[in-house]
């Protein structure tokens, strides 16, 4: 399994955010080819620093598999999306996830 990971920076309209990235952009990504699973949130910080505003995971059952998903035309369309409703961006990373 492997694991897409997004943050996002706290934005201007944090209700705006979430308007339209629950209601346009989540059934957008839902949409990934060979997508296993996803999930978000919202998370509270903890201790000093601050705290991404919102988390996105997809799950794919390899680097490659995520590898197409982002390369594919619904991955695009998905990338060209962010500027709507995250202006500042987002940072992605990804990692293998351990079954173990």
């Amino acid at each position: 399994m492997h694991c897409l990971t997004v943050l996002y920076p706290a934005p201007a309209d944090p209700q705006a955010f979430k308007t339209y990235y629950e209601g346009t952009h989540l059934p957008l990504a839902a949409g990934l080819p060979g997508l296993v699973r996803h999930h978000h949130d919202f998370p509270e910080p903890m201790g000093p620093g601050e705290a991404p505003f919102c988390i996105f995971q997809a799950y794919f059952a390899d680097a490659a598999a995520m590898a197409a998903a982002l390369g594919s035309e619904a991955g695009r369309m998905v990338a060209a999306d962010v500027p709507n409703y995250s202006p500042r961006g987002a940072t992605l990373c990804h990692f293998p996830v351990d079954a173990g």
